[in-house]
């Protein structure tokens, strides 16, 4: 029940404001500050009680109504004061009070205004000699200017603090270690950052709420440090704190690292959630902050004109707040979407842009935010050089040029007092250079690839140019370094795509066939996936993995309502299971990029296709003519083109026979017909072809083209990936074959081709019998039902008896087979993420060491399969090379659905 002590009765409506702010009930905050006023006012004379000790305090956090409005000012505690322990206990709580009120004033009155407060309590404290009052002021003065944006200005108070609170109690220690270590990480002080929160974990033990924010926290600092499965892991490990806490900025946190790490779809409903929540809880501050992370991630996502019209609303009303460390933040994400996003965006004068950024530059280094100035800084340089290139668009996002821009004339004045350059080099001062030095030491990657469009924007030769690219192909792969998961070590390469864009545009203007087809290989082959095996799942995971086959059988049989239920449900083990495969860890490295050697390939033709701006081109690579590099149309009409021809194909598998089937053929033969005319540079030379596809033409069953059926057609990730995958066995291999649930003719297609081979062995369609299988031989054939999942392709799928297979389940298995035939429907589809990245059930068997893969990309009749298959492996068993054999086993247009994946394969 309430305390009938004045005192005591205070402090414990201030505790239940604290309560309340970490809770971000903040109406319920203001009232419980206005009762514990109004009993300090009470308090004295005292009513004979004790004196009061001990009072547990809260985090300093919240925001609410100003402390205005006839409230007393600095000097109201003078008035409780008095002799002995309860003056000393009332003046504090005073203080408290006060302070914990500055929270309220900032998001009201503004942050000067709650800074101002704040001095006041200081300074009545020192003069009392409470240096724990006057640590709290530290601490509370740093959380507010954290709040917005002034990260060095807030460790600038953090660190006396710790000096100063000795005296304090655990919960007072441990809430400065977590704010000083959450501030920190956003300075670029990562290891005192990470000794912080380890050291507010151990002190936490019986504080669940605070070791919540504490291991947070430090997955947040060990991504910043480069371990992003540490992170994951320790996140997850808070996550699962059975703790009641808000969640809305941990939420944010957690998207935050997702969308540095390229997982952009999952950061983004966290942050809007997240937007949500804390709009809600009237936390202005940290809403504004978590808005400008959607403006990111709009940018990340193709959508820039959405990212410039957040960044200018959180940039308007910061700045209407006093919040000039927000407002400039804003502007420097309102500036970063105009200039690199990808998609359609606002057209802007390029020089005007860089004068906007020079001034942001110029701005942030008064406020003392060298952070902040060094990213306007390169947005400066990166504006002028596509002032100086004419571009005003976001396709050439470093404006190359053919001689170095001159840089704004606010950064030349600031290379010498004198004028004179403060080097040898004419196009960059020497702040800037060693602003975008210190960019490039940056921790996150989007920074370090910041600095290299900078510096590409500025760079004078060719030879400067190929050094920032080999850079930008080194950070990607170190970002990569250490990480199992297929789906992070693909999703990071949304960082680098303007790079890119940059590079493969420069190489389509050179018209040096060569040169572009080694541009192409350099960001190819550093996003191509490394064999990596996870360790053998826990007996959770493998819980999680029975619980997901089981969900999506019953689903089959379910009626509307239990399907919808069963759905969800999956959706939520899918996830966790995502999240489990994020957290493994990889020794695996990217060796060296390959040495394009047309004499090593032989009498293969090698058409590979990339795409600059807009517009598709060619390098067509064929024996005894000169290579050559062709411009082929524009994105609209070839994706207009790959479109129908696929969805012809789709058709033509599921008509049946009769006069449906041959209009339906008829329309197919056409739609090919004019792609093919579209994006095949006129007759290939005779021998096999390496296809090397780009963006929609992965999609594409080259089989079927007309100008291309019974030739031997690999498609592959890169030209060196095909080279280096090349295989050649000098034994009969082990073979197994297994025949999935549902398909009429599967065991009969099985059985043919089994014959084919000595020894082969037909093993149980089922999970566990063919992983083992992977693992154990050299070629693995499967006729099952497959599912491709375009919303989560990692989850696509084979039908088997007790359950799917899944192709996130073979990041787990230590994969020994070179040749892996898949006779499902659409088994060779993937969802291709920035660089052609492709993730499906065909790209998981080729990145996890799988030499080879027949798949088909559509769907396919289960008699065009029983009749194809056996043909193909009794070539193969006769020594045919892969893709040969492919091509002569095909009778028929359904046929060239299938298509050979990876790199040659044939027995010796």
């Amino acid at each position: 029940m309430p305390s009938t002590d004045p005192l005591a009765a205070a402090d414990e409506a201030y505790q239940a404001a604290r309560a309340a702010i970490a809770q971000y009930r903040l109406p319920q905050a203001r009232a419980h500050l206005d009762e514990a006023r109004s009993r300090l006012r009470q308090s004295w004379p005292p009513a004979g009680a004790g004196p009061l000790t001990g009072s547990g305090r809260g985090p300093g956090g919240g925001v609410g109504r100003s402390a205005g409005g006839g409230r007393r000012g600095a000097g109201r505690d003078d008035e409780i004061g008095g002799a002995g322990d309860q003056a000393l206990a009332a003046r504090e709580l005073g203080w408290r009070i006060r302070l914990t009120e500055s929270w309220l004033t900032c998001d009201e009155e503004g942050l000067p205004a709650a800074l101002a407060a704040i001095r006041a309590v200081s300074a009545e404290a020192a003069a009392a000699g409470s240096d724990g009052v006057r640590a709290l002021a530290h601490i509370q003065s740093g959380v507010l200017l954290a709040r917005a944006g002034d990260f060095d200005a807030a460790l600038g108070q953090l660190r006396p603090a710790v000096g100063l609170s000795g005296s304090l109690p655990v919960d007072d220690r441990v809430r400065l270690l977590l704010n000083k270590g959450t501030i920190g990480s956003r300075t670029g002080s990562l290891a005192e950052a990470a000794d912080d929160l380890r050291e507010a974990a151990r002190l936490s033990d019986a504080l669940p709420a605070y070791r919540f924010m504490a291991l947070h926290n430090l997955g947040f600092v060990e991504y910043l440090r480069g371990d992003l499965p540490a992170a994951l892991r320790i996140m997850a490990e808070a996550d699962g704190l059975d703790v009641e806490v808000d969640r809305s900025v941990a939420r944010h946190d957690r998207a935050r690292v997702l969308m540095e790490a390229g997982l952009v779809e999952d950061a983004a409903p966290l942050i809007e959630q997240a937007v949500g929540e804390l709009r809600d809880a009237g936390l202005a501050a940290e809403c504004g902050e978590a808005r400008l992370d959607q403006a990111r991630c709009a940018v990340l996502a193709g959508r820039p004109a959405d990212a410039v019209r957040l960044a200018a609303a959180v940039v308007a009303e910061s700045t209407e707040r006093g919040e000039d460390a927000r407002a400039q933040e804003a502007e420097a994400v309102r500036l970063e979407a105009l200039l690199l996003g990808s998609g359609p965006v606002e057209s802007m004068d390029p020089a005007l842009l860089a004068d906007q950024a020079t001034a942001l530059a110029a701005a942030a280094r008064h406020a003392g935010r060298p952070w902040l100035a060094d990213r306007a800084i390169a947005l400066a340089l990166i504006a002028t050089g596509r002032a100086a290139s004419g571009a005003d668009g976001p396709g050439n996002p470093a404006g190359f040029t053919a001689s170095a821009p001159e840089p704004p004339r606010a950064l030349v004045a600031a290379r010498h007092p004198g004028g004179a350059p403060a080097s040898d080099s004419p196009a960059l001062p020497a702040d800037a250079r060693a602003r975008l030095r210190r960019m490039r030491a940056s921790p996150y990657l989007s920074t370090r690839i910041l600095a290299v469009l900078a510096q590409l924007a500025t760079a004078q030769d060719p030879a400067a140019r190929g050094r920032l690219l080999r850079a930008a192909a080194r950070d990607t792969a170190a970002a990569r370094a250490g990480v199992a998961s297929l789906d992070l070590r693909t999703a990071v390469a949304v960082h680098l795509a303007p790079v890119m864009r940059i590079d493969l545009a420069r190489a389509a203007a050179g018209g040096d066939a060569w040169a572009a087809l080694r541009a192409t290989e350099r960001w190819r082959h550093a996003l191509q996936g490394v064999p990596s095996v996870h360790p053998p799942g826990d007996a959770r995971v493998a819980g999680l993995w029975s619980s997901l086959r089981r969900h999506h059988e019953e689903v089959r049989t379910a009626g509307p309502s239990e399907a919808g239920r069963l759905r969800a449900e999956a959706a939520g083990i899918e996830h966790r299971l995502r999240e489990h495969y994020w957290s493994g860890r990889s020794e695996a490295r990217a060796g060296p990029g390959p040495r394009l050697s047309r004499a090593a390939w032989g009498p293969a033709s090698v058409l590979s296709y990339f795409w600059a701006g807009d517009a598709l081109h060619v390098v067509a690579v064929e024996p005894g003519r000169p290579a050559r590099l062709e411009r082929l149309g524009d994105r609209p009409r070839i994706t207009e083109l790959v479109d129908r021809a696929v969805a012809d194909a789709a058709a033509a598998a599921q008509a049946p026979a009769g006069p449906l089937a041959a209009v339906v053929l008829s329309s197919l033969g056409d739609s090919l017909a004019r792609l093919e005319d579209a994006i095949l540079p006129g007759p290939v030379a005779e021998g096999p072809i390496v296809v090397v596809p780009s963006g929609a033409l992965a999609r594409l069953p080259w089989g079927m083209l007309p100008g291309l059926r019974g030739r031997g057609v690999t498609l592959s990730r890169s030209v060196g990936a095909w080279d280096a995958g090349r295989t050649e066995l000098g034994r009969p291999p082990r073979v197994a074959v297994a025949a999935g649930p549902g398909l009429a003719l599967a065991r009969h297609e099985c059985a043919r081709v089994a014959g084919h081979w000595p020894g082969a062995l037909t093993i149980p369609a089922e999970p566990a019998a063919v992983t083992a299988a992977l693992a154990a031989y050299d070629v693995v054939h499967l006729a099952a039902h497959g599912r491709h999942r375009e919303d989560s392709p990692l989850f696509s799928s084979l039908r088997l008896h007790g359950g799917a297979l899944f192709a996130h389940e073979l990041e787990q298995v230590p994969i020994r087979a070179s040749l892996v035939v898949l006779s499902a429907c659409g088994a060779g589809r993937g969802r291709l993420r920035p660089g052609d990245e492709a993730l499906g059930l065909t790209s998981s068997l080729l990145a996890m060491g799988v030499k080879a893969v027949v798949a088909p990309l559509t769907d396919v009749p289960d008699h065009v399969a029983a009749r194809l298959m056996p043909e193909l492996h009794s070539r193969l068993a006769a020594g045919q090379d892969g893709p040969s054999a492919l091509a002569a086993a095909a009778d028929g247009m359904l046929d060239g659905s299938f298509a050979w994946f990876g790199s040659g394969w044939r027995v010796g």
